[in-house]
């Protein structure tokens, strides 16, 4: 997550629905932009960012500020505005992509999106949404779909197994990882100055 001003500061949140507990106090008047990664359920590819505009979770949907969106897509040409589904695990079959994106609507996954919604507009928190794909849906991921305990850390046990199981698909996904990583770094860079 990342307050929107140039002296931004960074608050890292756990995955999962864990990531509300993790948020700090905000002063009413900040405007918040929660950045991190996202899987791409059909037309998104990998270092693609994506800005929400409709994030939807198992008990709602919600809609993100269109003017945040807008001042978002100034400041980010290139970026694709989307509509999120937030899952409970990592996402990392293409057949489940496919389903989920029917079903939603959805272009993108993630985990943490319709928790920090939830917990953002309940504060009254002027809050937009910014991620970059990590993993695009042309093929399957490497079975981590429990990689996230339900603390909101990664299980590196069942990691290190489950690359082990698919060590080819394992070095393409660190490989797009990385790769989504260093265009997050540039997007978080790139929009400091928004809601100043």
């Amino acid at each position: 997550m990342r307050r929107a001003r140039t002296a931004a500061r960074i608050v890292e949140v756990p995955a999962g629905r864990a990531c509300v507990n993790a948020l700090p106090e905000f002063d009413d008047s900040e405007t918040i932009v929660a950045m991190g990664l996202c899987g791409s359920l059909w037309r998104l590819k990998t270092g693609d960012v994506a800005i929400y505009s409709r994030v939807t979770g198992a008990s709602r949907t919600l809609e993100l500020d269109p003017a945040l969106i807008d001042e978002l897509t100034g400041e980010l040409p290139h970026a694709v505005v989307v509509n999120a589904y937030t899952a409970k695990r990592v996402v990392t079959s293409v057949v489940a992509r496919t389903v989920l994106a029917q079903r939603f609507n959805a272009d993108v996954v993630d985990m943490e999106a319709a928790h920090l919604a939830d917990g953002l507009s309940a504060r009254g928190i002027r809050f937009a949404m910014v991620r970059v794909v990590s993993d695009d849906a042309s093929r399957d991921l490497p079975p981590i779909g429990d990689a996230v305990g339900v603390d909101g850390r990664l299980a590196v046990l069942p990691v290190a197994l489950a690359f082990a199981r698919a060590p080819l698909a394992a070095l393409a996904f660190v490989r797009d990882v990385r790769a989504a990583l260093r265009v997050l770094t540039a997007t978080a860079r790139a929009i400091a100055p928004v809601g100043v």
